[in-house]
């Protein structure tokens, strides 16, 4: 195993560009974990030291493992039996969104107090350290952990076949048995028979009035090319059309946006340029091969929006979603509603990834190897956080019991303001 960890910390060491800028302490950090092995563990916990020293690269992007591996593959094949509870995590707390065990006794909007003796602060910190995220923004980390908390829990804290969870609501304790991904999805299917709701299209675009609400939750390269979409043909379009029919004011929903295609971010700016930048570049590239390149920021678009700009915005706002907030914060002086995002102001590293096989376990892990880095910021002065909205807002476990959008709320006052 030892052997395992250091080809990793080397393999990191060599293909991730921004370690050094975003990871300072990572081989101090990486020491305290390689002391702490033990002569013999198990596959999930050795999976936990893989994952933990992931993590302390402090980096969004990497892949640990994969569907067809030892780890992971237990999953689709039915293989393990794990917590059948769905769950919404805010601010370090859990509650129950879906109980989708036998039993079923848990409700929506009951917090989980501990699990097996656990407490909840014990269980968040332990997978807090397993997840790779980028720099400190803990918001990523809630919104990626209460995705996949149960495989997260299996893998990371225990594989009980049943599960004594204390819990604030009629004061009592639930025990709960195990269950694999097929009986979970049953019941799943089973209690929820009627509550499927439609979604909004990716790139929908409206235009109300002197008000333009454009929805963009992925720049995913399969579904741009699915639905035809291009970014400059589809941005020059939208933007002409809101010249020509006098809007006023852009409100852009990035929530989810976990990125993807890097034009959907970068060709949006000539449309947005309000400012006049002291910087002449927009971005750049270093490669794990040192290789470098300066993007030249472009000229202000005749179609450019003078408006007002509104943009949502969650912890699940990443990569290029993330990258795309920046450029409508710095130089569209856009208004930031909800939470922060879900990468770092100053850059990242994403691009295409390196992938290794760890030599003995066959694991493979992907590692990032573009250090993406932008010009110092006029409208934010942080390190190792995300874009900070200039409206922060966090939803309640009853604003999501009760589909209360409360960062839309937000935006109608403001809107009922400006108006």
């Amino acid at each position: 195993m030892r052997e395992n960890l250091d080809y990793l910390i080397a393999s990191i060491h060599q293909y991730e560009p921004a370690l050094d800028e975003y990871a300072p302490y990572f081989d101090k950090e990486a020491s305290k974990i390689m002391s702490e092995l033990q002569p013999e563990c198990t596959a999930f916990e050795y999976f936990t030291y893989v994952s933990r020293i992931c993590a302390l690269a402090k980096e969004g992007h990497f892949g640990v493992g994969n569907w067809s591996g030892t780890i992971h593959r237990g999953i689709p094949k039915n293989a393990y039996a794990y917590l059948p509870v769905e769950v919404k995590i805010i601010d370090g707390r859990i509650f129950v969104w879906e109980d989708i065990s036998n039993e079923a006794v848990l409700h929506r909007g009951d917090e989980i107090l501990s699990i097996n003796g656990r407490s909840v602060r014990q269980i968040i910190e332990t997978l807090y350290a397993c997840t790779p995220g980028h720099g400190a923004i803990y918001s990523y980390l809630e919104r990626t952990i209460e995705m996949v908390f149960p495989w997260l829990y299996y893998f990371h804290i225990e594989q009980p076949k049943t599960f004594e969870a204390a819990y604030r609501a009629a004061g009592e304790m639930a025990t709960l048995s195990a269950l694999t991904r097929e009986q979970q999805v049953e019941n799943f299917k089973e209690r929820n028979k009627s509550k499927a709701k439609p979604e909004d299209e990716p790139f929908a675009f409206d235009i109300d009035g002197n008000k333009a609400y454009w929805y963009l939750p992925a720049f995913a390269r399969g579904k741009a090319e699915s639905m035809g979409i291009k970014a400059k043909k589809e941005y020059k379009a939208n933007f002409k059309e809101m010249q020509e029919r006098g809007v006023e004011i852009l409100v852009i929903d990035l929530r989810g946006n976990m990125g993807g295609l890097h034009e959907f971010a970068d060709e949006m700016v000539p449309y947005i340029l309000q400012n006049d930048p002291d910087e002449t570049w927009l971005k750049a590239s270093e490669s794990w091969e040192g290789k470098t390149k300066k993007h030249k920021l472009p000229k202000a678009s005749k179609y450019l929006f003078t408006g007002q700009i509104y943009v949502l915005v969650n912890g699940r706002t990443f990569s290029n979603g993330s990258t795309l907030t920046r450029y409508l914060k710095e130089y569209g002086d856009a208004i930031v509603i909800g939470e922060e995002t879900g990468s770092c102001y100053e850059g990242y590293a994403a691009g295409s990834k390196q992938f290794i096989t760890l030599p003995h376990s066959k694991m493979s892990i992907g590692i990032p190897r573009y250090h993406i880095s932008y010009p110092s910021a006029v409208k934010q002065a942080t390190s190792d956080r995300g874009v900070i909205p200039t409206h922060i807002v966090k939803p309640s476990i009853e604003d999501l019991m009760e589909d209360r959008d409360v960062a839309v709320l937000l935006l109608m006052q403001l809107l009922d303001k400006q108006d």
